[in-house]
Formats: structure tokens, sequence, C-alpha cells
């Protein structure tokens, strides 16, 4: 049989083997790299013609070293294995070799070395600080009695001790690169398995995504519709609660997706220009309605300084302030007082070949008149999965994930972030972070979202989903733009449809997660007919697949725009305005 068959299949049973702990396979390794040293040593002790005392104790290494290997392999008993190795091969034959090779004139400094890489290797945390300062105590002692009573010692001839020598350093370096082999090659399978493991956390993470998005989008949705009802004025507080508690749901599994993101190192920011005028109009009035409810006065404030255009990632800025803001709502009592203050602290040139040539600095401060927090909690507030004290969460609510992740966006974008408070007079949180500068020119006209529902109703769109009641959801949800709706059960029928009638539709609304074929093919074979309507028509992702990168997957396969899960109605209709806006009563033309 060949010898490479002959090694991967030791390879694969021994030292790669799923079923051995990785210390196990390194005792394996060390075993089999130390019995092929051995062996090659005992045979150059044989050249050299040395004492049988020598001979004796190298051929019990030999022996020592293939035993515990099948000892340990046949019972499983590894860790009994690797401690009597080291006693026995460090703390008792050693020595022995130490007084029959000649001491200090042998090659006992090569092999000491050996010794010290096995304890390393095969022990760990206390156990290994104990088995190093035994053995260095035992070689220091023989040292000690080599220099002081060197009759204690066997002699060597001079043609042995450089043999010796010789052998010891050849020997050493022969079994340092073979365990470095070995160890490389168990750590590039550690590696792939690593990184196979990876993949599928991030697959499970899409997976748990969607599955929790879905139901959470029929809730709301339905919500939605109810509240529209004539008659149930009598339910309306009991809708408006349930539709905060699904609201908070999401909010609670965007967290823990994120952190999962932040311990797996996936978080990346994306860049894009933003008018921060804009973002704060947005971020306030996220919190506007549960700040009016509790009767508390919001103000924002925006330094005149600053660019009117920045340059960043515009969707994770918006989270730390809305984070901030949302944490200052619910914690200052009704009747409170909440600001919102962003300044520039300097605008810096950046480096010739830049993308950006000139980089802003700006300070965030989020104010409030609410509880507060002590020295000691302020010193646990933004670790992850804590807050203030345990009866935060029961008496306010929150995973405790909010400020870890805003700790994280921030310093990705160069920053840092701190709290200033005082128990019982309110808090400041205030975070620095580095955003570009936008194209010059005057800012882009910020403009009131439109809240009219439009007149859709000379407009068709196809709907890819495979759930029925998020079908009868959107279509319920549109009802009053008159807009018409045809539905697809999976991505290949989208496709069918739309190769068989594509020049009647205005827009393409697509799900991702479906059966037969999913959104992202779908797109792509819409695209590929290569008729002016499959080049011309919007397909807009319509998805719980909602992390960055699906986005730019969505925009990869074809797609214009997405649409997160649970729907926002007001996120639609901001859609079909885009794309449908301008024309709504015009028909679609081929």
């Amino acid at each position: 049989m060949p010898v490479t068959i002959l090694y991967k299949r030791f390879m694969k049973k021994y030292l790669l083997s799923r079923e051995l702990s990785f210390e196990d396979r390194v005792f394996n390794l060390l075993c089999s790299v130390g019995f092929i040293a051995l062996l090659i040593s005992t045979v150059g002790h044989i050249i050299e013609r040395s004492n049988w005392p020598i001979m004796a104790i190298k051929v019990v290494m030999v022996v020592s070293s293939g035993c515990f290997f099948l000892f340990a392999n046949k019972t499983g008993r590894f860790t009994f294995c690797r401690y009597c190795a080291m006693i026995g091969f460090c703390d008792i034959l050693f020595p022995l070799f130490f007084f029959v090779n000649g001491g200090r004139l042998g090659g006992m400094a090569a092999y000491f070395v050996l010794t010290v890489i096995m304890i390393v290797l095969l022990s760990r945390g206390a156990a290994m600080w104990v088995m190093l300062a035994s053995h260095l105590a035992i070689i220091v002692g023989c040292y000690l009695t080599d220099y002081f009573y060197d009759g204690l010692i066997m002699p060597l001839t001079l043609k042995q001790q450089y043999g010796d020598n010789i052998i010891s350093v050849l020997n050493t370096a022969l079994f340092i690169g073979l365990a470095i082999k070995g160890l490389s090659e168990m750590y590039k399978d550690e590696k792939a398995i690593s990184d196979l493991a990876s993949r599928a956390k991030s697959d499970f993470l899409a997976q748990m995504s969607h599955e929790m998005r879905t139901p959470m989008n029929a809730v709301i949705g339905m919500t939605e519709l109810l509240s529209r009802a004539g008659d149930m004025d009598a339910h309306r507080d009991e809708l408006r609660k349930i539709t905060n508690a699904s609201t908070h749901l999401l909010g609670v599994i965007n967290d823990v997706l994120d952190m999962s993101k932040i311990e797996a190192n996936k978080l990346e920011l994306y860049e894009e220009e933003f008018s921060l005028t804009q973002l704060a109009r947005d971020v306030s009035g996220v919190v506007a309605h549960t700040a009016e409810a509790k009767h508390q006065r919001l103000d924002v404030e925006l330094d005149p300084a600053l660019p009117p255009r920045l340059v960043g990632d515009r969707q994770r800025l918006a989270q730390v302030i809305t984070n901030l803001l949302s944490n200052a709502v619910k914690f200052t009592p009704d009747g409170g007082e909440i600001s919102v203050k962003v300044e520039l602290l300097e605008l810096r040139e950046a480096p010739p070949r830049q993308p950006l040539h000139t980089t802003a600095r700006l300070r965030v401060t989020v104010r409030d008149t609410g509880i507060g927090v002590t020295d000691e909690q302020r010193s646990r507030l933004f670790s992850a999965f804590e807050q203030a004290d345990n009866s935060t969460s029961r008496r306010f609510g929150g995973t405790g994930l909010g400020l870890a992740i805003s700790k994280q966006i921030v310093e990705l974008m160069r920053g840092r972030i701190w709290v200033e408070s005082v128990l019982g007079e309110g808090s400041s949180f205030i975070f620095e972070v580095e955003l570009g500068v936008g194209s010059a020119g005057a800012a882009a006209e910020v403009r009131e979202p439109s809240r009219e529902t439009p007149d859709l109703s000379r407009r068709r769109i196809l709907l890819a989903e495979d759930v029925e009641i998020n079908r009868e959801i959107l279509a319920a949800l549109l009802a009053p733009t008159g807009v018409s709706i045809d539905f697809a059960e999976n991505g290949r029928a989208a496709v069918n449809i739309f190769r068989e009638r594509g020049q009647e539709y205005d827009l393409v609304f697509m799900d991702i997660q479906m059966p037969e074929m999913d959104g992202y093919e779908a797109a792509r074979e819409i695209r590929a007919l290569n008729t002016p309507a499959a080049n011309a028509v919007p397909i807009i992702a319509m998805t719980a697949n909602v992390f960055r990168e699906d986005i730019e997957r969505a925009r990869a396969a074809g797609m214009n725009g997405h649409v997160g899960k649970p729907i926002s109605i007001e996120a639609v209709l901001a859609v079909l305005r885009e794309y449908l806006g301008g024309a709504e009563n015009a028909p679609h033309t081929d």
C-alpha cells in the first residue's frame, strides 16, 4: 500500500478525527512524532556505539511512546496517558539519560527543549505551570550535580560527545518540524470546521430572522387592519397595546440578531450620502408619539456649521440615536424634558488618494431629566446583556443589548461613547463619530414625506409571496389605493406569470424565501427574459431577510429596492410613490 495512503489514513483516524478532542489529537501527534524521532535517535546511538545504559534508556523511550499511543487510543484514557508520558519522559527518564549520557557535555540542552515543548503542548492552566516548575527544578538539580559532583556523570569520549550533540540537534529539528507540520494540518482542519460553522450560523440567523418576522408581520398587519374598522372604537386600546407589544418584540429580535453579528465579528458599516437634517427628523419622529403620550418635551438642535450632506452608514447612525432617544423617553418620568444636540467638532482633510477628502467629527448629546445612574451602574451600562441594575428590566423592560450594540457601532465609526449622570436628576449620553463630508453645494431640499394615499387605480402589481396571510394583509392595506394585485405563490410561478403577461405590470413585490424558486433566482430569471417589460419593471424585495448583506444581495440579483417585514404601510406607500408616483392614473405601456 502506498505510503501516502497510509499517511492520509493515519491523519484522518488519529489527528483529524472529530471523535477525539483537540488535546487528544495533540497527544497522538506528539507520540507519533516522538516515536519517529526517538527511533532515528536510537539508530544514531547504535552507529556511534554508545554505552549500554544509553541504549537501554533509548529503547525504553521508543517502546513507551508507542505503548502510550496504543493504550490511549484503545481505552480512551488520554488524560492518564498524557500525565504518565510527561512524568515518565520529563521527570524520570530525562534525568537518567542526563547522568549516563555525559551530562552537560552531551546533547542534553537540545533534549531539554523537547521536554519543555512536550509539557507546554500536553498540559493546560495550573497543571502546566506545576509540571514546568517541577521539571525545571529537576534540570537545575542535574546541572548542579554535574558541576559540583562530576564523578556521578558517566563520561563520553570526544567522538561520542560530537556525535551525540549532532544527533540531538538533528533529532530536535526533526521533532519540531514534524510537530509543526502536524499542528498546521490540524489547525487547517479546525479552521475549515470553524468556517463551516460560521456559515451555518449566518444561515441560521437569516432563517431565524425570517421565521420570527413572518408571524410578526401577520400580527402587526392584522392589527393595522382591525384598527381601521369603523366599529372597533371599544377595542382600539387593546389593539394599540398589541401593536406596542409587537413593536417591542421586533426590537428585541433586532437586538439579538445584531448582537449575534457583533459576537461573530460580522457587523459592518456601509457608506452612503445622506442629510443629517432628514435623519434627525426621522429618528425624532420614531419616539415623538411615545414622548407626547408621556407629556414630555422633545427638542432637537443642529449646529448651523454642520455640512449639509454627510457620508457614512445612515442606518446604523440612526440606530444609535434612536436607541439613546428611546431610553431617554423610557427612563424619564411624565412631564420631563429630552433634548438632542448635534455639534461639529472639526473638519479634517483626509490624506491624498482617499475616497473622501474631508471628514467631519460630530458630537451627539442626548440629554434627559430621568432617573439617572450611579457610578457603579455606569461601569456596566455598555456591557452586553446588562442594565443599570436587575430591577431595571422588571420596571422598564428591554434586553440590555441596546447600549452594547450602540458602543460597537460608534467604535466602528472611529468614535467613542460615554455617559454623564446625576442620580435622580437625569443623564447625558454623548458620543462622537467621524463621517465623510458629502458632495459640495447647497443642501438637498428636505421634504416632509407625503401622508396622502396615492391613487393607483390604473396600476397593476405582481406580488410573489408563499404565505397566504401575508398576501391578504398587503392586499387589504393597499385596497385604499385602488391598485390591482396579482399573486404568485412562489418564485417559479412569478416568473411564469411575468413571462406571459409582463407588459401588464408596473411593479413586482418579491418575497425571498419561497418554495421551488427563491426570490433572488426569480428576479434573475425575470431580468433574463430580456424584454422591454422585464428590463424596466421595478422589482422590490419584500422579505424578512433584513440584514445589510441581504439588501446588497437583492440588488445584485437585479432588484431595485427592499422593504422589510413586518411590513410598514408607510414604507410600502413610499416605494409605490417613488416608482409609480407622478403618473398615478397613467396606464402601463410596454
